[in-house]
């Protein structure tokens, strides 16, 4: 059994490629694959999708929150 890891720059590629693919609707569709894993027995690939919807909203969002520093 080979042994998986997530990184957070895996995360932040997948959320990307939501984010090329599908537009302003890619945290809508990160959301429902989110919703879809739930009923599943899969935790793990359910709490990755959830931290793909997080970067995916955060990629998407107009404005940095107050006192967030920007690079």
């Amino acid at each position: 059994m080979m042994n998986m890891m997530t990184n957070e720059r895996k995360i932040w590629e997948a959320a990307l490629l939501l984010v090329r693919r599908h537009g302003t609707a890619a945290a809508d569709v990160a959301q429902q694959e989110v919703q879809r894993l739930r009923s599943g027995d899969d935790a793990l690939t359910c709490v990755v999708w959830c931290w793909i919807a997080r970067s995916t909203a955060e990629l998407l969002r107009p404005y940095p929150d107050e006192g967030e520093r920007v690079h």
